[in-house]
């Protein structure tokens, strides 16, 4: 049986949302072998309540291999919960002052007063952004430390030179992996903080000059 889901996925421009038609199922879902389904997506899938669960891909098997019959091709995605929330407005607010993409990832969620959800998306797209410049897959933590670590590192952000240079780019490795582990991965993995408005538009201003140094 199959059922409209929504896949978001943050890109180059934003967040991106896919309509597709699958079955989400206790700890996969499944879904047509045309289905664009990558690793690290998010899948919404609409409650009686109103609200919508939201599931993250964790790993995804095609099912096309020769011998198999037409009929029988298909997307198997490994998920896992991420939350149950109210569904929300998907429209585009500007915050004025901070950097577009965190806008266009945060904005909505802020002025609907969705203030810890707010903060997750305006981090998560300081991720994938990093992920993209960096040429990784990796996410959180261990991305920053690869994204910005060693002699060479992916993404340098340094402005000085020599020993300043060094000081520099190791700060700000510790400022990005710090975001990921005190503000990412906390509203990421469980029910949503309680956030005040002030608050998280402390944590947007961060996000907004961490993504401005890339």
């Amino acid at each position: 049986m199959s059922e409209k889901l929504t896949l978001i996925r943050h890109g180059a421009n934003g967040e991106e949302q896919i309509e597709v038609y699958g079955a989400v199922q206790e700890n996969k879902a499944l879904f047509g072998i045309d289905a664009d389904v990558e690793e690290g997506d998010l899948i919404e899938k609409p409650l009686p309540s109103g609200k919508t669960k939201r599931y993250k891909v964790v790993n995804v098997t095609y099912h096309n291999a020769p011998g198999v019959p037409a009929h029988a091709h298909h997307v198997t995605a490994s998920i896992e919960t991420v939350r149950t929330h109210a569904q929300v407005s998907r429209r585009r607010v500007e915050l004025p002052g901070l950097h577009p993409k965190i806008s266009d990832a945060a904005g909505a969620l802020f002025a609907d007063g969705h203030y810890s959800r707010a903060v997750l998306a305006a981090f998560q797209a300081v991720e994938h952004e990093v992920q993209q410049k960096a040429q990784l897959n990796d996410s959180g933590v261990s991305l920053m430390h690869k994204a910005f670590g060693s002699a060479s590192p992916p993404i340098n952000v340094a402005r000085h030179t020599g020993r300043n240079a060094q000081d520099e780019q190791e700060g700000f490795r510790f400022l990005f992996v710090g975001a990921m582990g005190g503000l990412r991965n906390p509203r990421a993995h469980g029910v949503d903080l309680p956030d005040s408005e002030q608050e998280a538009l402390e944590y947007l201003a961060f996000a907004s000059a961490l993504m401005r140094r890339l």
